[in-house]
């Protein structure tokens, strides 16, 4: 099967990611996320390559080979403070226009659908990890960082737009799939 969107929740079952409000770990939440952009896709009629929520982000970059073509997005949720706001989307150092301009519409969007503010798009080198393995990949990657999982405001933005950000994310990565 050739696959077009590769799509990680960024976590597994062994890592939990962050905790935010009220004890929610950043695992459950982006792999809830990931399944309802992926649904949406596969009702697009489009090719969805997965992680596997046992499977650890290595393990899944070894597995997955995109295509320039292809569009690789892994979505996080950010953790600070408590009180930091806001929506970005991480792109490699040295991206392609296409990661570029896809990142932009989800960033824009996502501050918008949700009333949150934009951080803007960032290099992952502007990121708190600096380097992100992700970003190695061929197509249009990126990193949509969706909110402060550990701000209430920021999660209840979310909470009330979930699934219209999934639609959302679905159509902007099925704009940018070039198969």
């Amino acid at each position: 099967m050739k696959y077009i969107i590769h799509s990680s929740a960024g976590h597994h079952n062994q890592d939990s990611g962050a905790i935010g409000v009220n004890g929610r770990k950043e695992a459950d939440e982006t792999k809830i996320f990931r399944d309802l952009v992926n649904k949406e896709l596969r009702r697009m009629g489009k090719e969805v390559e997965q992680d596997d929520d046992n499977e650890t982000l290595g393990q899944y970059l070894g597995r997955i080979n995109p295509t320039d073509k292809d569009v690789v997005i892994e979505p996080h949720f950010n953790a600070f403070n408590g009180k930091a706001r806001g929506v970005e989307v991480l792109i490699a150092d040295n991206a392609n226009e296409r990661s570029k301009a896809m990142a932009k519409e989800l960033v824009d969007g996502y501050a918008r659908i949700m009333g949150i503010p934009n951080r803007g798009v960032k290099t992952e080198s502007q990121s708190a990890r600096g380097k992100l393995a992700l970003m190695r990949k061929k197509g249009a990657v990126a990193l949509p960082e969706i909110c402060f999982m550990d701000n209430a405001k920021d999660m209840a933005a979310y909470d009330s737009n979930k699934v219209n950000l999934a639609c959302f994310t679905a159509n902007v990565i099925a704009k940018y799939d070039l198969n």
